[in-house]
């Protein structure tokens, strides 16, 4: 009979079964990233409520179910909660908006369409979000206040080139291009006031219709394309003049 394998010890296998220093730091990251985003979530809707001013620490704590003093191992202060949001809502947007400006697959009205439709949804994804930023600005200490802004910069410069673009190409009316990116950040930027989730408003048919209010408002008319068309057809006609000239001349042979 052939002996058996001898057995692993239990220090052995509890050795093998043990997690690794890097195992537990990854659940502990895991942890706490779940629970800082518990709280920035907690916080935001207590800013909403209450207001930035009279909200406290002490307030989210309670929100969250930990003590103030176990809310230091995650932020401390509101001031970092509202430097997360800026990252969340402006920094992160354009960046991904400045990389949508640049694709070479997508026309102007591609682009703007695409455009409008990304902030339409995360307005209407994150309302509560969206409008704590919009109010707080002057409470952000700095260097993140400097960084909220050249970000919301940062957005029109992607918006206004898209439709400077847009009119060059005669795709779009000659408009002045910030004023009609401001028109079409107010329009976006509104949803996250009068927006509700729910059976009244399908986010899908919502993102549609504002993003083709927006094309419909920037997109050149017959009247605007009339130059560029009337250019066309004399140099059409031009060419089609000197061909017919080009066959009475007489050849080298005659």
């Amino acid at each position: 009979m052939a002996a058996k394998s001898p057995a692993k010890s239990t220090a052995t296998t509890a050795k093998e079964s043990a997690p690794t220093g890097q195992d537990t730091g990854r659940r502990s990251t895991a942890r706490r990233s779940l629970v800082t985003r518990d709280v920035l979530e907690k916080a935001t809707l207590l800013f909403a409520e209450k207001g930035y001013e009279t909200t406290t620490l002490q307030d989210i704590a309670a929100a969250v179910g930990v003590s103030r003093t176990a809310l230091y191992h995650y932020v401390t202060s509101k001031e970092e909660l509202l430097a997360m949001l800026v990252e969340q809502m402006s920094v992160a947007l354009a960046d991904t908006l400045a990389a949508l400006r640049a694709r070479e697959d997508l026309t102007p009205e591609g682009k703007l369409r695409e455009l409008t439709d990304m902030l339409v949804r995360q307005r209407a994804e994150s309302p509560q979000q969206f409008r704590v930023h919009d109010q707080t600005e002057s409470a952000l200490p700095e260097p993140m206040r400097s960084k909220h802004r050249q970000a919301r910069r940062d957005v029109l410069s992607a918006l206004s080139a898209v439709i400077e673009e847009g009119i060059d190409r005669g795709e779009f009316k000659p408009l002045d291009p910030n004023v009609a990116a401001f028109s079409v950040l107010g329009m976006c930027n509104w949803v996250a006031w009068w927006y509700h989730s729910g059976p009244d408003y399908d986010i899908d048919a919502v993102a549609r219709q504002i993003s083709q209010s927006a094309i419909d408002m920037m997109a050149a008319d017959d009247a605007t394309r009339a130059p560029a068309d009337s250019a066309k057809a004399a140099l059409a006609t031009a060419r089609s003049s000197l061909d017919a000239l080009e066959r009475l001349l007489p050849t080298d042979g005659a």
